[in-house]
């Protein structure tokens, strides 16, 4: 586990809250809409991420969904599915679909333990499927978080896995629990929160003039303070809707 600066990840959580105003994160949505979730297309959707292309990732899903809409769907086809999905998905993908139509004919499965066990389910996939898919607390933490916390933090070690700033960050939401729900702050709204300035600010090319973070250690330039951040509202709706059950017809 990294050992993260407790009153800095609170500081820079609430700072980044407050930037991206009207924002919807995912606690929010999962209080009107959890009961549509659907922890298969969930399982899908991030199974199939790994280096993806949003645009290609969502296309591939809605093609995979039209075929197989459900894990019944996917299991009990499983003896053709390398066969049916081999036009919709990459080559390298097969063995994941092959492995989740062998792990979901009982559902899918909601134990971290049995999600890593399916081909190409690692750890970011497995708190996933666990938040966006089951409501459960995780922290996903992809390449945007990381990229935030390590400039933030000033960390050099660009090598370092993400499981203990994962673990780091968990501690400290546990730890400060009353505190990130005061500013109504669920677990997976933290990885939420860094991953849309990752993907809005701290880009690969960082945009420091507008960067709200009091506390960066690696800025760049200082903070111009006519200028502000956002967000497009919509700029994850995409993927966001490929997660609910469909709508009956």
């Amino acid at each position: 586990m990294t050992v993260l600066p407790e009153d800095r990840i609170l500081l820079l959580v609430a700072e980044l809250k407050a930037s991206y105003q009207g924002f919807t994160w995912e606690s929010e949505l999962w209080a009107v809409n959890g009961h549509r979730r659907s922890p298969y297309r969930t399982l899908v959707l991030f199974g199939l991420s790994a280096r993806t292309r949003d645009a290609l990732l969502e296309d591939m899903c809605r093609r995979f969904f039209q075929r197989f809409p459900d894990a019944s769907a996917l299991s009990q086809q499983k003896e053709w599915v390398a066969k049916e999905a081999r036009n919709i998905v990459r080559a390298g993908q097969l063995p994941c679909v092959g492995s989740m139509a062998e792990s979901v004919s009982d559902g899918v499965p909601r134990l971290r333990e049995e999600l890593v066990g399916i081909k190409g389910v690692g750890d970011k996939i497995a708190e996933c499927v666990l938040a966006y898919g089951w409501g459960d607390d995780a922290l996903p933490l992809d390449a945007n978080c990381i990229r935030v916390l390590r400039r933030v933090f000033g960390l050099q070690d660009k090598s370092q896995k993400p499981a203990p700033l994962r673990e780091g960050l968990k501690y400290v939401y546990r730890k400060h629990q009353v505190n990130f729900e005061d500013l109504s702050i669920a677990m997976v709204d933290v990885h939420e929160i860094l991953r849309l300035h990752g993907q809005v600010c701290c880009t690969r090319t960082p945009e420091c003039f507008r960067c709200p973070v009091t506390q960066c250690q690696s800025r760049r330039e200082s903070k111009d303070e006519s200028s502000t951040i956002g967000a497009s509202l919509s700029m994850w709706d995409d993927w966001r809707e490929l997660i609910y059950e469909p709508a009956a017809v």
